[in-house]
């Protein structure tokens, strides 16, 4: 899947709306998809070629966004490579976001991957048993 399709899916989440789609939310920053509930966002990543500086970035943009009154999570959807699990990527970037903890208000990391996203041309509904089932949080 391109990121203009990803874009345009109609991602949710129980009591959140559309906040943008690949609009810059902050200077330099313009997550592919964020849904919001007051202060609270779900923030979303589509990597259709992952590695692990990219998955990096996306956590440390994702972290610096989330300050003040701001609270939220980020969901990384993703094919892994070839020779990467979806495990691999939460085991790499668990150090950074511990070491980022104390500094933002980036609650948890989910990582999906596209084809448990997006199965049978139904996006799988955030927080729901089955994405959480699915995914590898931290």
């Amino acid at each position: 899947m391109t990121d203009a399709n990803f874009k345009s899916l109609k991602h949710h989440a129980p009591g959140y709306i559309k906040y943008s789609n690949g609009q810059e939310v902050e200077k330099n920053y313009s997550p592919d998809y964020v849904l919001i509930r007051d202060n609270s966002y779900i923030l979303l990543e589509h990597e259709s070629e992952p590695n692990r500086k990219t998955i990096v970035a996306d956590m440390i943009k994702a972290a610096h966004f989330l300050q003040g009154e701001k609270v939220g999570i980020l969901v990384i959807v993703l094919t892994p490579k070839r020779k990467s699990s979806l495990e691999s990527y939460p085991k790499h970037i668990k150090k950074y976001f511990d070491w980022v903890g104390d500094k933002t208000n980036l609650e948890e990391i989910y990582f999906i991957r596209e084809s448990d996203y997006q199965a049978d041309n139904d996006i799988i509904e955030i927080n729901s048993h089955r994405f959480i089932d699915l995914s590898y949080r931290i």
